[in-house]
Parts: C-alpha cells; structure tokens; sequence
C-alpha cells in the first residue's frame, strides 16, 4: 500500500438524463479543474456524480456558476498497487481497528491503482494504514 491522503469529495445530484454528466465536466473542464477520481449512477429519475478534483475550491466554484447544487465529505485516496487482494487488506486493516467503511471505489491503470474510502473518523483510518 501506498500514500494515503485525505481530499474533499464533492458530490451532485441532478437528472437521469443524457448529457446530465456531460455538463458537469465541461463546467469542470472550462474552470480548468482536473479531476482525480469521478463515480456516478443513475437511480430512476435522480443520478449522483462524486468527483474529487485537483482544486477543490476552483471545482464548487465552478459547479456553483453551472447552477449544480453541491454537498462535500472528507474522504481517503489510498494508492495501491494493481493486484489481487489490494482492497482486501486495506479493508482488512480498517476493519481490525474497528473502522467503518461507508463506500468505497477504486481504479487501475498499469500496475497502479486507487481507491476513495468515505469513512466516519478519516484520522483514525490514516492512522491505522500507515
């Protein structure tokens, strides 16, 4: 396992239409703001967006101009390596010290990978993976 950071996650509710997280990006896109992690689903008529981003203050700026109603949370990025049983024992670590896990989701590239944990008490859960 590698770096663990706590970042700022936003999140946007909005339509469940074509072109709904289209939008979001290109706000995000014409503000200049990379992103580092984005997971979205539809659910009947509502869809979420959660993004993480480079800048978190430029990103709801940003949002906020494309008239997106936002909500923030604090969560983990933990870098990992891309191989079997990664999220296993960093939730196997979270879970040895007591520590819930609300959601996670993750990525790979190569021999890389990330995850986002959403855990109440994020200091506790730095703690515990380093």
């Amino acid at each position: 396992m590698g770096k663990v950071v706590k970042a700022k996650e936003i999140s946007v509710k909005m339509k469940n239409e074509p072109g709904a997280g289209a939008a979001i990006f290109a706000a995000l896109a014409g503000a200049k703001v990379n992103l580092i992690s984005a997971c979205g689903w539809g659910q009947g008529e509502e869809a979420v967006m959660m993004l993480v981003c480079a800048d978190y203050a430029k990103a709801k700026q940003a949002l906020k101009i494309a008239k997106f109603k936002s909500t923030s949370a604090d969560v983990l990025l933990v870098d990992l390596n891309n191989k079997a049983g990664a999220m296993a024992a960093v939730t196997e670590k979270l879970a040895a010290k007591n520590i819930n896990v609300n959601y996670a989701y993750a990525t790979t590239s190569g021999k890389n990978a990330m995850a986002v944990f959403r855990i109440a008490g994020p200091a506790k859960a730095i703690k515990a993976l380093s």
